[in-house]
């Protein structure tokens, strides 16, 4: 079940400026694309991020178009993800709470005249510079939910991007739908290696809520356990049916100019990047410098992951990428 994709507006009017359904004779096929309509749509995101044009190939107005709503939809939620970091929280952001440090989201303590961005702290010691507990903006190396913690948009069955359920012995965290910015990992599971890993980052829509393997926590160790997401990115081709697994294609690419896609006339292809799981490095026994003394296993698991965050047993926290808090004091 597709969830719903504030901050765009979906479904009546206005549609995108340059969509098909609407505003013929421009075509553009990004709104149908991510599953404009009235948000319980069965039909997943295609997540295209670019259009591939091929020499000897016709170009399509409506492509041309398709590449100014895309930029423009990127840009759209770019902003709309620096707003909501900066405004939304569990609770005043900069406390000097139970944790004792900033970004725990309790609401105990008073503010410390010098936290903010790039400020950390270590409990019981005050606050000071410490590189391990700096706080910064979203969008790191990885993985960022369009906002942090509750949606600012709606109310519905679910309203947080990221969901922590933990105990004394295990930590639960799922991934729900909504837009994540998204960087490819250091190595492609579609691939096997580091191809196409650009760094570039890409918003997608997530429709379907991926569950991490349950972490046990009981070892009480002072480390931080990798949580993120798992990537693919696709070539998709024009071409006159979509039933080969092996050679990703959408007939969808035809022409459209007659108001239809003709398969028949071809154009740009597609690339594409979208979510497939979620996970963990599964180490059982974890060293005290983990990272640095992983099994091969565990360092592939770890180079296939997209972080989001990271669980820390000792100081029972799950931690977003850039330190502000999630969950704590389990």
């Amino acid at each position: 079940m597709a969830g719903r994709i504030e901050p765009l507006k979906q479904g009546g009017e206005p549609s995108f400026p340059l969509a098909s359904a609407q505003n013929r004779p421009y075509n553009s096929r990004v709104e149908d694309e991510i599953s404009f309509g009235d948000g319980e749509s069965d039909i997943n995101p295609k997540n295209y991020q670019f259009v591939g044009f091929r020499p000897g190939f016709p170009l399509q107005a409506s492509e041309l178009n398709e590449i100014q709503e895309h930029y423009q939809m990127q840009l759209t939620l770019t902003i709309n993800m620096m707003n909501n970091w900066i405004t939304s929280g569990a609770g005043p952001m900069w406390r000097d709470g139970r944790l004792g440090y900033p970004g725990d989201g309790s609401m105990d303590g008073e503010a410390p005249p010098n936290t903010g961005f790039g400020v950390g702290g270590m409990p019981n010691e005050g606050v000071g510079h410490v590189e391990q507990f700096a706080i910064s903006g979203p969008g790191w190396r990885g993985s960022t939910p369009l906002h942090p913690f509750e949606s600012p948009y709606y109310g519905g069955v679910v309203d947080k991007q990221v969901s922590v359920v933990a105990s004394t012995n295990n930590v639960s965290v799922t991934f729900n739908p909504g837009w994540w910015l998204v960087e490819l990992p250091q190595t492609n599971p579609s691939t096997g290696d580091g191809r196409e890993v650009s760094g570039l980052k890409h918003w997608i829509y997530l429709n379907e809520s991926y569950n991490v393997p349950l972490i046990n926590v009981s070892g009480n160790q002072d480390i931080e356990i990798p949580v993120g997401l798992v990537l693919q990115s696709v070539y998709y081709r024009c071409c006159e049916s979509s039933d080969d697994p092996l050679n990703p294609c959408d007939p969808e690419l035809g022409d459209n100019s007659a108001n239809f896609a003709n398969p028949v006339a071809c154009g740009g292809s597609r690339y594409a990047v979208n979510i497939i799981g979620a996970g963990t490095v599964s180490e059982s026994n974890w060293p005290a410098n983990a990272g640095t003394s992983w099994s091969s296993s565990a360092q592939n698991q770890y180079n296939q992951l997209s972080l989001v965050c990271t669980i820390n047993p000792s100081r029972r926290t799950v931690r977003y990428m850039n330190n502000i808090v999630i969950a704590s004091g389990f």
